[in-house]
């Protein structure tokens, strides 16, 4: 099972697998939110409690609610890469994991911490060196983009009529970390200038 580093950083958020009789409404909701926007059709349960029930639940594999108290701030799915709509090259490594994430908010600067915590747990279990996400064939500015980036996911080579994927390997990852560490304590003397 999935759980956070024990880091002080990382204490206002909790990780918890999602409970297909308690969490429906959740999981609809976000996945509305995902798939519709401001539409208020409803997501259909059609296939989505399957897919969770096939889902590969070894080691740190399956469905997250991150959350920072009551509050829910996205679903998590971490996959094995196979499992993803990917390449075969891109899933050659054994080191490799895959994740979607789902949001509950469009605001990333509610989510970034929280997702940050949730790439450096994955990257303190010694067998994992590289994590695979794709998007979908988006046109124009993508939030989601710019929250991978800002963790040090880079965009891969596209491969035609596929989406997008993105990797992010303990390197990025720790790279982008203290470049954001860097910026945050030049801050408060450059905003004092």
């Amino acid at each position: 099972m999935f759980v956070l580093t024990t880091n002080p950083a990382y204490t206002a958020f909790s990780v918890r697998p999602v409970n297909k009789a308690t969490d429906r409404p959740v999981v609809r909701e976000i996945f509305r939110r995902e798939f519709y926007g401001d539409n208020r059709m409803s997501y259909p349960d059609d296939g989505l409690w399957e897919i969770y029930d096939r889902m590969e639940i070894a080691g740190s594999f399956g469905a997250y609610l991150v959350c920072r108290g009551e509050q829910v701030l996205f679903l998590l799915e971490i996959h094995p890469p196979i499992q993803m709509d990917l390449t075969p090259d891109h899933f050659t490594d054994p080191g490799a994991v895959g994740i979607y994430c789902f949001a509950w908010s469009r605001d990333e600067t509610i989510y970034y911490p929280a997702f940050q915590a949730c790439i450096a747990s994955l990257f303190a279990e010694p067998a994992i060196t590289r994590i695979l996400t794709s998007l979908g064939q988006a046109s124009g500015y993508d939030p989601k983009a710019r929250l991978l980036e800002k963790t040090g996911f880079t965009r891969q080579p596209a491969t035609s009529g596929r989406s997008t994927v993105y990797c992010c390997t303990r390197e990025s990852f720790h790279a982008n970390k203290v470049l954001s560490t860097d910026i945050l304590f030049a801050m408060p003397s450059a905003l004092t200038e």
